[in-house]
């Protein structure tokens, strides 16, 4: 019975822990593809575009308009786990792309990754205009994610 009781309490918050590592290893695959493609652009002195799919779940450059950028992702093609879920501003429908220098074309962008289920926590990635450099946060739960915006994106507090 003790076991029971312990079990009962005890899996909620194993499953909500369970959920937020999958939100966090989702927005580092996200934030590692962002930053090997930024590095391979400078590297091999072209412009390199990443595509994110929602809802495959995949991170790569197989996008038919896209068979020149071989080489962007170290030629590895990146899966999201399938128990999150991402929002993106609205231009990142056609991709990211940075320049042989590194820099990223367009506006800012903001990704959100969050739980499929439940209300756990969601976290963010902004990249800048211009020089694409890359930030990652908590996202503000009281403001809707869709589409996202980077002044919701809240630093990560050290404990």
């Amino acid at each position: 019975m003790i076991t029971g009781v312990i079990a009962a309490i005890g899996t909620p918050s194993l499953m909500g822990m369970l959920q937020g590592d999958q939100v966090k290893q989702g927005l580092d695959q996200i934030q590692l593809a962002l930053q090997d493609a930024q590095k391979q652009a400078i590297r091999n002195s072209k412009k390199c575009t990443i595509m994110i799919d929602k809802d495959a779940k995949t991170i790569d450059i197989q996008h038919p308009s896209l068979q020149t950028n071989r080489g962007c992702l170290g030629g590895v093609d990146r899966e999201l786990p399938n128990n999150v879920a991402i929002t993106m501003t609205s231009t990142m429908d056609n991709g990211i792309t940075f320049s042989f220098k590194g820099n990223m074309a367009g506006t800012g962008k903001t990704i959100v990754v969050k739980p499929t289920k439940g209300t756990g926590e969601k976290r963010c990635l902004v990249i800048t205009q211009g020089l694409g450099m890359m930030r990652t946060g908590i996202y503000d739960p009281k403001q809707a994610d869709n589409p996202p915006s980077a002044e919701h994106c809240k630093k990560l507090t050290q404990s």
